[in-house]
């Protein structure tokens, strides 16, 4: 049966943003979640239907689901930043894992039989060694911060509803996405620093480790695998969506700052440090593969387009950027 009615928590966030343009060029009916501002979805008013919900909310929840009835429901909503959730585990607990709940509990009370994407995070398999790259699916997970916790308790939520309930849930687990209109990343900080730079609001960058190497998926790719899954995903299941190649922070500065034309200059600061960093983190996507997904953008393009939107941004607010 064809998926008409689709359902996207945290809509207004940079994935579930780029999967509301891909569903709806798809034709089909895009009901999404907002909690904070939804600047990303301003160009999509008047096509999708965009509704007010905080997830901890479990009767404004049960609203929602039974006001969409939802065919597919991709759940994307979260408190997502690692450095939050260490000074806010509650809050994060609170969002992640008991809004998890009340979403699903909502589409069993409401029946339909929905296909359900709970998305999780790579940050579940905790410290790694290089050796054991490309991190598989059944890799065991070491949890090492609230965050990769809680998103652990989301995965299993889906889980027990996918056993116990027969609820057609999947678990989603990405590695590190970015791409136009990501904040807040190794890569979107790097751009957003170019920008400025190149507008005269600053002369340096203050940069990170430069040594890590990491697995970057563009989040258009990412949308893209999402709704794959919901074609042809098994439930019960776990996918990874990752490109399953590495690129070293530095390489990806150099990158940006060669195609910015510009000689950027960048000094190592002790505050961008973090007290550890995994050395390298790559994900394997055989079965992703195997469902004939594969990344359609090469990285080299993703990073040109994520420093166009940050110069669009650094222009429109005169580096007044969040």
């Amino acid at each position: 049966m064809a998926i008409v009615r689709c359902l996207i928590t945290g809509c207004e966030g940079f994935l579930g943003s780029h999967l509301a343009d891909l569903l709806v060029e798809n034709g089909q009916e895009v009901w999404g979640t907002a909690y904070a501002e939804a600047d990303r979805l301003a160009h999509l008013e008047g096509r999708i239907a965009l509704l007010e919900c905080d997830l901890a909310d479990g009767d404004r929840v049960r609203k929602v689901v039974a006001e969409a009835r939802p065919e597919a429901v991709f759940h994307l909503a979260a408190q997502s930043f690692v450095t939050v959730a260490w000074d806010s585990p509650e809050e994060t607990l609170r969002t992640n894992v008991m809004g998890t709940f009340h979403l699903l509990e909502a589409l069993r009370e409401t029946g339909g039989d929905p296909l359900v994407e709970v998305i999780g995070s790579s940050s579940v398999y905790g410290p790694c060694e290089e050796a054991e790259m490309p991190l598989g699916d059944r890799r065991e997970l070491r949890p090492t911060s609230m965050y990769a916790v809680s998103k652990v308790g989301e995965e299993m939520l889906a889980l027990f509803y996918w056993r116990v309930h027969g609820m057609r849930a999947i678990r989603v687990r990405p590695f590190n996405m970015t791409g136009p209109r990501k904040t807040l990343d190794a890569c979107s900080d790097f751009a957003r620093g170019i920008a400025e730079v190149e507008r005269g609001l600053r002369g340096r960058l203050a940069v990170g480790n430069l040594e890590t190497v990491r697995d970057f998926t563009d989040g258009r790719d990412a949308a893209r695998a999402l709704w794959l899954l919901a074609e042809r995903g098994e439930p019960g299941e776990t996918y990874q969506v990752c490109s399953g190649e590495g690129h070293r922070l530095g390489e990806v500065l150099h990158t940006l700052i060669e195609l910015s034309g510009r000689p950027i200059e960048y000094d190592i600061v002790a505050e961008k440090l973090r007290p550890w960093d995994d050395p390298v983190y790559i994900g394997d996507n055989g079965k992703l593969r195997a469902l004939g997904w594969r990344p359609e953008i090469e990285f080299r393009r993703t990073l040109g387009d994520l420093l166009a939107y940050w110069r669009e941004r650094v222009q429109a607010t005169g580096g007044v950027t969040a």
